[in-house]
């Protein structure tokens, strides 16, 4: 046997990061190869580490940082006194401050891109960030681009491909495409026309990006089979995503990601996209990466307690708090969560489940003996609804039953739920609306962001929101309805709900 034979075959990868070393795949069929200890940064062809080789990709489907060309200077050296290898000074990829980045980033998302909250370009050049360091990151916010067509869906994502950290464009991808692409390469995953994962046929794929935003979630499958023992194959899913469209997606996508909703153009943006400026953006930002990846944040998540009721916002924005550079860019974010935060209160404030529970609350006075049916309930939802919009009692059963009411089995075969005071109120503070409970304490706002005037008065208002998502135990009253038999026979009417 030759002894070529007995080495093993360097690994095609676009880069790599250990505690030691990062490399990137930039253009030209090479890495920028940092040294992490030295603070070095050279370009090289193949990168050995632990025995193993590792060799470029033939060709790459996301936009690289580059490097220049060589200066007159370099080009009098022989090709054995530069030896493959290109100091930082020559790579160009300086970026001063990373305060001076975050506002270059955030100034190239307003030149090319029209929206109306201003609050939101902080995010974008927040979220570029994090892309480019996002080992560091247990869970990673969505974007999601929504509006009519020609609204600037698709110039959003423009950006973020330009921009973002191995940013994959498609306007459609199978689940399996997805899964084998983001364990493959670890991307950041761009989604264009996305109405289309609202289709029966597309339930795989909304599966796969409800888990990605949280790191350890897998998909696992049957590759091959040896012998007749079939091997399992785990691909990772995880990493940050940016979706366009024009249509509302599942509520459990839409709460994974930070909403951008589209109109025309009221300002003037580039008509193309400045690329120039793009590749420079991209090459100091693959210097910020090699320098900040795996550094701790000065930002402290805990101090967002007891002000935010909603936890997904928080994880939604963790991310973007800690590579956000100055506290200053962190309160900007943070009273984007605030709106946020509000937005999605007021949209629960109208959804069915807070349709039901004030049907529940209206009709609580009949009540007897701590048991209520789910037919009265439904009676009460009922009101002034036409005929084909109108809820049955099986439908109305399963939403109270999900607002976390308990089911038990009465006398008579009748199907009931327990009546939980506690959860009642809990449910106030998350459904409330001037109708139903005029004496909820206002949303509190964070100290960072407040006068002394605004502060809360006490902590029990802050306690008493910051609480209101936790569940508690139930008290052992009844809400009584019919058997869960007759609920099944009833079904749901054609037309209603």
């Amino acid at each position: 046997m030759n002894k070529e034979d007995e080495e093993p075959k360097p690994i095609r990868t676009p880069g790599l990061s250990f505690k030691d070393i990062i490399f990137e795949q930039i253009d030209e069929g090479q890495f920028l190869y940092y040294d992490r200890v030295k603070g070095e940064t050279f370009t090289r062809t193949l990168v050995t580490h632990d025995g193993i080789g590792y060799i470029p990709l033939e060709k790459v489907p996301w936009p690289t940082a580059c490097v220049p060309k060589r200066s007159e200077t370099e080009d009098a050296l022989t090709k054995e006194q530069l030896k493959g290898e290109l100091r930082l000074g020559r790579f160009r990829g300086e970026y001063g401050s990373e305060e001076q980045l975050f506002n270059e980033i955030r100034d190239f998302f307003k030149e090319h891109l029209d929206v109306r909250n201003e609050l939101l370009y902080d995010v974008y050049a927040c979220f570029v960030l994090m892309s480019w360091r996002v080992e560091d990151f247990k869970v990673v916010p969505y974007q999601m681009f929504l509006g009519p067509l020609a609204s600037g869906k698709t110039r959003g994502l423009e950006c973020f491909k330009f921009l973002g950290y191995r940013s994959i464009m498609a306007s459609s991808m199978s689940a399996a495409t997805i899964f084998r692409t983001l364990e493959s390469w670890h991307c950041t995953l761009l989604l264009d026309e996305t109405e289309i994962y609202g289709r029966e046929s597309m339930v795989e794929v909304l599966a796969l990006l409800n888990s990605g935003y949280r790191r350890g979630s897998f998909v696992l499958r049957i590759e091959k089979l040896e012998g007749e023992v079939p091997q399992i194959a785990m691909f990772e899913v995880f990493g940050p995503k940016v979706l366009a469209g024009t249509e509302e997606l599942a509520a459990t996508l839409q709460s994974r990601a930070i909403m951008s909703n589209m109109t025309k153009n009221v300002k003037h943006v580039r008509l193309f996209v400045d690329e120039e400026k793009a590749q420079e953006l991209r090459n100091k930002l693959l210097l910020y990466r090699c320098r900040n990846l795996g550094m701790k944040s000065e930002f402290d998540v805990s101090t967002l307690n007891g002000y935010f009721t909603n936890s997904r916002v928080i994880e939604l924005f963790v991310s973007l708090l800690e590579v956000a550079p100055t506290q200053e860019i962190r309160d900007r974010l943070i009273e984007c969560m605030r709106g946020i935060t509000q937005t999605r209160l007021d949209e629960e404030q109208v959804s069915i489940e807070a349709k039901v529970f004030e049907a529940i609350l209206n009709s609580a006075h009949k009540v007897d003996s701590g048991k209520l049916s789910i037919r009265t309930v439904m009676e009460q939802f009922n009101l002034g609804l036409p005929e084909k919009e109108q809820a049955t009692v099986y439908w109305i059963g399963r939403r109270v039953s999900a607002l976390g009411f308990e089911k038990c089995r009465l006398t008579g075969g009748l199907t009931g739920f327990y009546w939980d005071a506690d959860l009642v109120e809990r449910l106030k503070a998350r459904y409330a609306t001037p109708s139903t409970n005029a004496s909820l304490p206002s949303f509190p706002s964070l100290p960072s962001l407040l006068t002394e005037k605004q502060k809360p008065e006490s902590e029990d208002s802050e306690n008493k929101v910051s609480n209101s998502q936790n569940s508690g135990d139930h008290e052992t009253n009844i809400i009584s309805e019919e058997s869960e038999d007759s609920e099944e026979s009833e079904g749901v009417s054609e037309g209603g709900f």
